[in-house]
């Protein structure tokens, strides 16, 4: 009995064995997918990214000055790229976080970045980055005037 018992044992355990790895087998050989899903919600949310290409540009000034091109998206790009080649990081990094904000909350353009471009087309950066209503801090207090209060109370 013990002997029957051990031979219904590994032949499940066979049989087991043999499905689990066939099925193995066809999940190794299933096509994959070159990106993840959740990749396209990351590139959506990347910031952009202008290359230079090799252009003759005798510009002498200041990048925020140049009027950008927005008869379309190529010309959008092409001046995007000029005005970067001859502002700071920094001001460039302004003039693209305001292109940003006004994509996400301008509401005539709807997130369409073809009709922000038509809107900026002909502005310079710094008339960009004036268009954006940043948030600004609540009336009151800095914390350098607050701290200097507190030190007064506590010296008398």
């Amino acid at each position: 009995m013990a002997s029957t018992d051990n031979r219904i044992f590994f032949r499940t355990l066979v049989q087991t064995l043999t499905v689990t790895m066939a099925i193995f087998l066809v999940a190794c050989a299933a096509p994959q997918s070159d990106s993840p899903k959740g990749l396209d919600q990351n590139v959506a949310e990347a910031p952009e990214q202008f290359a230079d290409p090799e252009v003759t540009d005798t510009y002498e000034g200041d990048g925020m000055e140049i009027p950008l091109d927005g008869t379309s998206l190529e010309a959008w790009d092409a001046s995007m790229v000029r005005v970067k080649r001859h502002s700071t990081e920094a001001s460039f990094t302004t003039l693209s976080n305001a292109i940003a904000y006004l994509l996400v909350y301008d509401l005539e353009v709807r997130r369409d970045k073809e009709k922000l471009v038509t809107k900026l087309d002909g502005l310079t950066g710094y008339e960009v980055v004036a268009k954006v209503g940043w948030r600004k801090p609540p009336p009151g207090k800095s914390k350098a005037e607050k701290g200097a209060a507190d030190a007064q109370i506590i010296d008398t």
